[in-house]
């Protein structure tokens, strides 16, 4: 037997005890801080409640399991090991999720190593939960297979020493299937911010002729800060430069929820896009702490906000629309409020016309022809999930059933979502890279 394996160890030896007494800790200190949050009216404090049962309790529940798991083959000193450094991982964790918004937080927190530390740990508890609710489930489905085969086995001699052979291979294979979650978040960090350039050719209905062939990058959800740092954001803005756009077009998004000047990277980078007929936006959720600040700030450096109208452009003689929708938090009025406002505009002319809006849910309830092409982001692509390759994927937001990546139609409009720039929290993009879209507009006369 291996030396670090040891079937010896007892299951409620002192590391699953610490483990435990730590996350006890762990959701103790997470409740504090947020009533005291909620008691000085900081926004966090909500969200942070919300954590504590959607996710940071079920994690205790499933980080407990898999120290249970560890103890029956691994030697106790490397047991030991891994329970310490768990528990360092989940301060470090807690702390930036606590310290996110501040102007200057600590700098241990995000030096070059540590920064990650966070998301990652996150990540791969999300993922060690969803492996034991999929294996809870697929035993629960083997139920009546396994009374089947119950009585034919038992009936069955088998050699005591295969048994345990049989015994020490399940319990490496259900090693090896707790720790794959870490492993693949901590491969997770080079694939979030892997930006990639995606063409595609979107034919347009109506579209006229003499717009045909239009490059338009839909750039979202870049949410400076963080780890989103100066040198990502310049990478970002040459990207988009070599994409030879006639406009750029933004989902919103721009921004984290911090204070101080944690966004002068952005600025700086979106002056650099070069686009004949300019940058456009409208705002998404993460772009209301001070919207008026933003939207002063972004006109600035040559990007203008859409809130909630139109802008008539002319390009080379064609005339084009260009709307934008602000980001809506109630979502029972969601609908009914983005109807009323594009009604408003009053009925369209000649000119096609795109419109941005932040959240691909809304695209079903939209009124009916209200434009060529609708532009959103919100979604990381789906976040989680599997890419097959540009067009296709697997991802936990379609699985609900939500616009998550790629094309969508309805009736002679269509949505394009995109997977997005950077992301924003926990966890970390899982499978699902960025994406800097570059889509060629084209009319049906040209296909």
């Amino acid at each position: 037997m291996s030396p670090i394996f040891d079937s010896h160890a007892s299951k409620g030896s002192g590391p699953a005890r610490l483990v435990t007494a730590g996350q006890v800790a762990l959701n103790v200190v997470l409740l504090l801080a947020g009533v005291w949050l909620a008691w000085s009216g900081v926004r966090l404090a909500y969200f942070l409640l919300a954590l504590i049962p959607l996710a940071f309790v079920p994690f205790s529940y499933a980080r407990v399991r898999f120290h249970r798991l560890i103890e029956q083959p691994l030697a106790q000193p490397l047991v030991w090991l891994l329970t310490v450094t768990g528990l360092l991982f989940d301060t470090i964790m807690v702390a930036q999720l606590l310290s996110a918004r501040q102007m200057r937080p600590p700098a241990i927190l995000y030096a070059f190593g540590v920064t990650w530390i966070g998301a990652v740990w996150f990540s791969a508890h999300a993922l060690l939960l969803l492996g034991y609710a999929l294996g809870g489930l697929a035993r629960l489905g083997s139920r009546p297979i396994r009374r089947v085969w119950s009585p034919v086995r038992s009936a069955v001699p088998r050699a005591d020493d295969a048994w345990i052979g049989r015994r020490e291979l399940l319990q490496k294979a259900g090693l090896f299937g707790a720790v794959l979650p870490f492993g693949v978040s901590l491969s997770s960090v080079s694939l979030s911010y892997d930006f990639q350039v995606e063409q595609r050719e979107i034919v347009l209905p109506f579209w006229p002729a003499a717009l045909d062939g239009l490059r338009v990058v839909h750039l979202s959800d870049i949410h400076v800060g963080g780890a989103m740092d100066r040198r990502r954001v310049m990478q970002v803005a040459a990207l988009t430069n070599e994409c030879r756009p006639d406009l750029v077009l933004h989902t919103g998004d721009f921004l984290t929820h911090r204070t101080g000047d944690f966004d002068a990277p952005l600025y700086d980078a979106l002056a650099r896009i070069r686009a004949p007929h300019g940058q456009w936006a409208c705002f998404g959720n993460h772009d209301f702490d001070d919207p008026q600040r933003l939207e002063r700030r972004l006109r600035d450096c040559g990007v203008t906000v859409l809130r909630d109208r139109v802008a008539a452009l002319s390009l080379h003689g064609a005339p084009l629309e260009i709307a934008g929708i602000d980001f809506r938090f109630d979502r029972s009025q969601r609908a009914a409020v983005s109807e009323g406002i594009i009604n408003g505009w009053g009925p369209r002319g000649r000119a096609p016309r795109i419109l941005l809006d932040h959240d691909p849910s809304t695209f079903a309830a939209l009124p009916n022809a209200c434009a060529d092409l609708v532009l959103s982001g919100h979604t990381h692509g789906g976040h989680i999930g599997v890419q097959f390759d540009s067009s296709h994927a697997i991802t936990v937001v379609g699985l609900v059933g939500l616009p998550d990546q790629g094309l969508f139609t309805r009736g002679d409009m269509r949505l394009y979502v995109t997977r997005c720039v950077g992301f924003y929290g926990y966890p970390m993009r899982i499978g699902i890279p960025p994406e800097i879209a570059l889509l060629v507009l084209c009319s049906p006369q040209s296909v």
